[in-house]
């Protein structure tokens, strides 16, 4: 029963993530659950298959649903009945909609990131004191300054090729909430993170060297995209960090490395 109503509430807050999105990439208010329209930014509403504004029909929306149900459940299964879980709610809501502003304009938005990060923070810290956890919420604030440091020095590594500051700032709320269920977890979530973010990459030059075979053959060889182009393609790195975090999450709930208690 709790993960069904689990499941109800991620498929509401994966509905309120798309609309944020949406509205911060717009420089709209923030509205929640109006049914924004990613294509021309009206209030399509939630009921409507099709914008009348543009006729754009629902079409990512279903997958942002999904991901939001399976999060929500997940979450659900690692926390338990606790009222820190409110802030893991807030947590998929934000981080789902910050994924939809990177892959769709390549911005972690620090209107939603940075606002929303520092009222997490305090509402798991709330959350934690009435749960008696406040040992876990100082392990949450530690993990979330080693995983910012982190990302800071891989920045200053690449000098922001391919990895932007917004993803370190993104990193925040990430290390905070794997750290508090466990060290362990925000290790798994870190290199999960570099495990998907390579298989990207791979995948992007595969499907380059793959359409640079097919036009050569084509004998459009003058605008043949080479390797070295794939190379330089730009991704938006943050997909790949929440990804982590939320399959380290769901591995912590099922018992792939131990949680504290």
């Amino acid at each position: 029963m709790i993960q069904i109503l689990a499941g109800a509430f991620g498929f509401l807050a994966a509905l309120a993530a798309h609309d944020l999105a949406a509205q911060v990439l717009a420089d709209n208010p923030l509205r929640p659950l109006a049914g924004t329209c990613p294509q021309c930014g009206t209030k399509r509403g939630w009921l409507s298959a099709r914008c009348a504004s543009c006729s754009r029909p629902i079409a990512r929306e279903v997958g942002i649903a999904l991901a939001g149900t399976i999060g929500a459940v997940a979450f659900v299964n690692t926390i338990g009945i606790t009222w820190a879980l409110v802030s893991y709610m807030g947590f998929l809501v934000l981080s789902l909609a910050l994924v939809i502003t990177d892959i769709e304009a390549m911005r972690i938005v620090d209107r939603l990131n940075i606002r929303g990060t520092l009222l997490l923070v305090v509402a798991l810290g709330a959350g934690a004191a009435l749960d008696g956890s406040i040992d876990a919420f100082w392990r949450a604030l530690l993990g979330a300054l080693a995983y910012f440091s982190g990302t800071n020095l891989v920045f200053l590594l690449v000098r922001g090729r391919g990895f932007g500051y917004g993803d370190v700032k993104l990193a925040v709320q990430l290390g905070l909430f794997t750290a508090y269920v466990s060290w362990g977890t925000l290790g798994w979530s870190v290199f999960l993170t570099a495990m998907i973010g390579g298989l990207i990459s791979i995948g992007v030059i595969v499907v380059g060297s793959v359409a640079r075979r097919q036009r050569a053959r084509s004998g459009v060889g003058a605008e043949t995209p080479t390797l070295r182009d794939a190379l330089k393609v730009e991704l938006p790195y943050g997909p790949a960090m929440v990804a982590g975090a939320w399959i380290a999450l769901a591995l912590a709930g099922i018992g792939a490395f131990p949680i504290p208690s």
